[in-house]
């Protein structure tokens, strides 16, 4: 690499360490929970200084992609069951974190993506997504129904790992099953009155106000790889965003 380069598309070479390691993750090449090379041999094999990789790591720290354990190492980003969920943003009324909780029941259906689907997954026409929902619990009680959407292509048979474990995170399987990693999530925010089919499974009036989150998700290479819609009863949980 080059110490010094020019023009407009000059990348300070920390970043340029940054992208070859973020390939190298999208690629597979390390999977979540895999441990990188040391510093000192990223170095070498990059042909920069020690300093450079630990920014470049630093920063990928920063963002989450890789976790680093003082005298263990740097590890690609693993979600466990045992760790908050990701893309979770909702609280109890006095701002207890809810802990995933479902009833138990998911269904699902396969079908051609419809032309809003095809956009926000950038799927071709044609392509087949999985729609899968699940109902979560606040106390016991239905409060919010999820509807997930992926590409069929990219996740086969992705359904029947939650019909064999309707409380694990989807974002697991994605990375145990897959080898994708979810990095990121944009969301929009709305109110919406209760259609019937939601009213039905979260035992409110129809009409009665809900909060609809929409949300697509992206992998490391910046690929959206999941487009999911909640519809919230906030009488007892709210939505909850940090801002710094």
């Amino acid at each position: 690499m080059s110490e010094t380069l020019q023009g407009p598309d000059f990348s300070p070479l920390y970043r340029q360490v940054k992208e070859l390691l973020l390939q190298r993750i999208a690629a597979g090449h390390w999977k979540p929970g895999d441990i990188l090379p040391s510093e000192t041999k990223l170095a070498g094999e990059f042909n920069v200084s020690q300093g450079t990789v630990r920014k470049a790591l630093e920063e990928l720290a920063a963002e989450h992609l890789v976790v680093r354990h003082q005298g263990k190492g740097t590890f690609v980003t693993a979600r466990g069951a045992e760790q908050p969920v990701h893309f979770f943003s909702m609280m109890t009324a006095d701002h207890q974190r809810l802990p995933p909780r479902f009833n138990g029941k998911v269904t699902h259906e396969v079908g051609l993506a419809t032309p809003a689907e095809r956009r926000s997954l950038g799927l071709p026409e044609g392509a087949d997504v999985v729609r899968i929902f699940r109902v979560r619990l606040v106390g016991g009680t239905p409060s919010m129904f999820d509807e997930i959407i992926l590409a069929r292509a990219q996740f086969p048979g992705f359904e029947q790992h939650l019909n064999r474990d309707d409380q694990v995170n989807t974002y697991v399987i994605m990375e145990k099953e897959y080898g994708v990693l979810a990095v990121r999530s944009e969301e929009w925010l709305s109110a919406v009155p209760a259609e019937p089919r939601h009213a039905e499974v979260l035992n409110v009036e129809v009409g009665q106000p809900m909060l609809k989150i929409d949300r697509v998700t992206y992998g490391v290479d910046g690929k959206p790889i999941e487009l999911r819609t909640v519809w919230v009863d906030t009488t007892d949980c709210h939505y909850y965003n940090s801002v710094s």
